[in-house]
Protein backbone atom coordinates (compact mmCIF):
# COMPACT_ATOMS: atom_id res chain seq x y z
CA UNK A 1 0.00 0.00 0.00
CA UNK A 2 3.03 2.30 0.20
CA UNK A 3 2.60 2.83 -3.57
CA UNK A 4 -0.16 5.34 -2.66
CA UNK A 5 2.36 7.54 -0.82
CA UNK A 6 4.90 7.08 -3.64
CA UNK A 7 2.26 8.20 -6.18
CA UNK A 8 1.49 11.24 -4.01
CA UNK A 9 5.21 12.02 -3.81
CA UNK A 10 5.59 11.76 -7.59
CA UNK A 11 2.65 14.15 -8.11
CA UNK A 12 4.09 16.57 -5.54
CA UNK A 13 7.52 16.50 -7.23
CA UNK A 14 5.97 17.15 -10.65
CA UNK A 15 3.78 19.95 -9.29
CA UNK A 16 6.77 21.55 -7.58
CA UNK A 17 8.77 21.42 -10.82
CA UNK A 18 5.92 22.74 -13.00
CA UNK A 19 4.74 25.34 -10.49
CA UNK A 20 1.09 24.33 -10.92
CA UNK A 21 -0.83 21.29 -12.12
CA UNK A 22 -0.89 20.97 -15.91
CA UNK A 23 -2.35 18.22 -18.05
CA UNK A 24 0.23 15.49 -18.51
CA UNK A 25 0.42 13.33 -21.62
CA UNK A 26 2.95 10.72 -20.48
CA UNK A 27 5.21 10.04 -17.51
CA UNK A 28 8.30 7.84 -17.62
CA UNK A 29 9.42 6.02 -14.47
CA UNK A 30 12.26 3.59 -13.65
CA UNK A 31 11.58 0.94 -11.04
CA UNK A 32 14.12 -1.59 -9.84
CA UNK A 33 13.29 -5.14 -8.72
CA UNK A 34 14.79 -4.49 -5.27
CA UNK A 35 12.86 -1.23 -4.69
CA UNK A 36 9.92 -3.02 -3.10
CA UNK A 37 7.56 -1.12 -5.40
CA UNK A 38 4.78 -2.91 -7.28
CA UNK A 39 4.65 -1.31 -10.74
CA UNK A 40 1.01 -2.30 -11.21
CA UNK A 41 -0.07 -0.84 -7.88
CA UNK A 42 1.91 2.35 -8.52
CA UNK A 43 0.25 2.72 -11.95
CA UNK A 44 -3.19 2.40 -10.34
CA UNK A 45 -2.53 4.89 -7.56
CA UNK A 46 -0.73 7.38 -9.78
CA UNK A 47 -3.68 7.36 -12.19
CA UNK A 48 -6.08 8.09 -9.33
CA UNK A 49 -3.95 10.77 -7.66
CA UNK A 50 -3.03 12.51 -10.95
CA UNK A 51 -6.73 12.98 -11.80
CA UNK A 52 -7.41 14.34 -8.33
CA UNK A 53 -4.45 16.76 -8.55
CA UNK A 54 -5.45 18.11 -11.98
CA UNK A 55 -2.84 16.31 -14.10
CA UNK A 56 -5.44 14.39 -16.11
CA UNK A 57 -4.93 10.72 -16.92
CA UNK A 58 -1.44 10.45 -18.43
CA UNK A 59 0.02 7.30 -19.91
CA UNK A 60 2.51 5.74 -17.52
CA UNK A 61 5.60 4.12 -19.04
CA UNK A 62 7.63 2.05 -16.60
CA UNK A 63 11.18 0.96 -17.31
CA UNK A 64 11.83 -2.07 -15.11
CA UNK A 65 15.55 -1.96 -14.41
CA UNK A 66 17.83 -4.87 -13.55
CA UNK A 67 19.54 -5.54 -10.25
CA UNK A 68 23.28 -5.53 -10.82
CA UNK A 69 26.19 -6.03 -8.46
CA UNK A 70 29.98 -6.02 -8.54
CA UNK A 71 31.62 -8.94 -6.80
CA UNK A 72 33.99 -7.72 -4.08
CA UNK A 73 36.17 -10.80 -4.59
CA UNK A 74 36.63 -11.21 -8.38
CA UNK A 75 35.16 -7.84 -9.59
CA UNK A 76 32.66 -9.49 -11.94
CA UNK A 77 29.65 -7.30 -12.77
CA UNK A 78 26.58 -9.52 -12.80
CA UNK A 79 22.80 -9.44 -12.68
CA UNK A 80 21.22 -10.46 -9.39
CA UNK A 81 18.61 -13.15 -10.01
CA UNK A 82 18.06 -13.92 -6.33
CA UNK A 83 19.15 -11.58 -3.57
CA UNK A 84 20.69 -14.50 -1.67
CA UNK A 85 22.67 -16.05 -4.52
CA UNK A 86 26.39 -15.55 -4.84
CA UNK A 87 28.63 -14.44 -7.69
CA UNK A 88 28.20 -16.74 -10.69
CA UNK A 89 31.99 -16.86 -11.18
CA UNK A 90 33.40 -17.34 -7.65
CA UNK A 91 30.24 -17.86 -5.52
CA UNK A 92 31.21 -15.04 -3.13
CA UNK A 93 28.24 -13.26 -1.52
CA UNK A 94 30.29 -10.13 -0.82
CA UNK A 95 29.26 -7.53 -3.36
CA UNK A 96 28.48 -3.90 -4.02
CA UNK A 97 25.03 -3.24 -5.40
CA UNK A 98 25.14 -1.09 -8.54
CA UNK A 99 21.42 -0.92 -9.38
CA UNK A 100 18.05 -2.40 -8.60
CA UNK A 101 16.73 -0.06 -5.91
CA UNK A 102 15.54 2.65 -8.31
CA UNK A 103 12.18 4.38 -8.13
CA UNK A 104 12.75 7.45 -10.30
CA UNK A 105 10.84 9.94 -12.39
CA UNK A 106 12.77 9.93 -15.67
CA UNK A 107 10.71 12.46 -17.62
CA UNK A 108 7.27 13.94 -18.08
CA UNK A 109 5.52 14.99 -21.29
CA UNK A 110 2.90 17.71 -21.14
CA UNK A 111 -0.30 17.65 -23.13
CA UNK A 112 -0.21 20.35 -25.80
CA UNK A 113 -3.14 22.70 -25.80
CA UNK A 114 -4.15 23.95 -29.21
CA UNK A 115 -6.37 27.04 -29.33
CA UNK A 116 -8.68 26.99 -32.35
Amino acid sequence: MHELSIAEGICSAIEKRLGAPKKLYRIYLSIGPLSGVSAESLEFWFSEISKEKGFGDPEIVINKTRAQAVCSNCKLVYEIKSFYSGCPKCQSVERTMESGFECNIDSVELEEQINV
